[in-house]
C-alpha cells in the first residue's frame, strides 16, 4: 500500500528535494500542467509566507490650547491691570515603533505560468489545390522547445516536444513529430478524392522534461493545443475540342 501511494504522489508532481523539510535550506521546485498551461513552482524557507515591514501610520499630534485673556470688568475704586492666563500644558507625541516590531523574511514562493504556442497551419498549392493532386502540409512549430526559467534562486531547464496529429477534413487523420515544409522536400501530404470545402484540424499535443542541478524528470500531463484552417479542393477543368479533319490533297 505504502508504494502505492508513493506512485501516485510521483505521476500527481515532482518536487526537489523530494523531502519537505528540506525546502528551508534548500529549493524545492514542482513542475506540472494545469488548464492547458505549464506550472512552476518554487518555495524556500521555513514555509511562511514573505512578508514587507510596513512603515507606521503617522501620529497626529495634539496642539497646545491657548486661552484668550478675558479683561474683568473695571471697578471704581481699584487701578490694578487685569492678569493673563495663558495654557501651559505640552502636546502628547507618541512614540514610533521599534524596527523590531515589524514583521522580516523569512521565505521565498513564487509561481510561473508559461503559456505554449498554438501552431500555424499552411499548404502548398496555396489556391485551389486539384483532386488526385498530393497538397503538401507544414507548421511553424519547431520540432523542440528548450527554455531556462529562474525561480527562488534556481535555475529549471525545461525541454518540450510536440505531437502533429493532422486531421484533414476527408477522414483522414496522419500523426507525426515532424513539422513538414513545402514541395518538394515536405512529408506531410495528402490527396483528396473528391472536390469540396474541408476542414483541416492540427492537434498539437506537447510532452517534456525538466532538469534541475543535474537531474531530470518527466513533466506530468499533456497539453493540446488546436489549429483550424480551411481548404478548397476543386476538380481538374475537362474541355472537349471538335475533331480536326484532315483532306488529302490534289498531286
Amino acid at each position: 500500500m505504502k508504494k502505492l501511494i508513493a506512485f501516485l504522489l510521483i505521476l500527481t508532481s515532482i518536487t526537489f528535494p523530494a523531502n519537505a523539510a528540506d525546502c528551508i535550506e534548500k529549493a524545492c521546485i514542482d513542475v506540472y500542467t494545469q488548464d492547458g498551461k505549464i506550472i512552476i513552482e518554487g518555495r524556500k524557507g521555513s514555509g511562511l509566507p514573505e512578508k514587507k515591514a510596513v512603515a507606521p501610520a503617522p501620529v497626529k499630534t495634539r496642539k497646545a490650547i491657548v486661552r484668550k485673556p478675558v479683561a474683568p470688568k473695571p471697578k471704581v475704586t481699584g487701578t490694578a491691570k487685569p492678569k493673563v492666563i495663558t495654557s501651559t500644558k505640552k502636546p502628547v507625541v507618541r512614540k514610533k515603533p521599534t524596527p523590531s516590531a515589524t514583521a522580516s523574511a523569512t521565505s521565498l514562493s513564487d509561481k510561473l505560468v508559461e503559456i505554449l504556442p498554438t501552431a500555424g497551419i499552411a499548404y502548398s498549392p496555396s489556391f485551389q489545390p486539384l483532386i488526385k493532386v498530393p497538397v503538401f502540409f507544414w507548421s511553424d512549430i519547431p520540432e523542440v522547445i528548450t527554455k531556462k526559467i529562474e525561480i527562488v534562486g534556481e535555475v529549471v531547464d525545461v525541454k518540450l516536444k510536440p505531437t502533429f496529429l493532422w486531421h484533414y477534413g476527408d477522414g483522414v487523420v496522419f500523426v507525426t513529430r515532424k513539422v513538414g515544409a513545402p514541395y518538394p522536400e515536405g512529408e506531410i501530404q495528402h490527396t483528396y478524392s473528391n472536390p469540396g470545402h474541408y476542414l483541416i484540424q492540427l492537434i498539437t499535443r506537447w510532452e517534456g522534461s525538466f532538469t534541475i542541478s543535474g537531474v531530470t524528470a518527466q513533466i506530468p500531463g499533456k497539453i493540446d493545443t488546436v489549429s483550424i484552417l480551411p481548404i478548397t479542393v476543386v476538380a481538374a477543368p475537362t474541355r472537349f475540342a471538335p475533331p480536326v479533319l484532315y483532306k488529302k490533297g490534289r498531286p
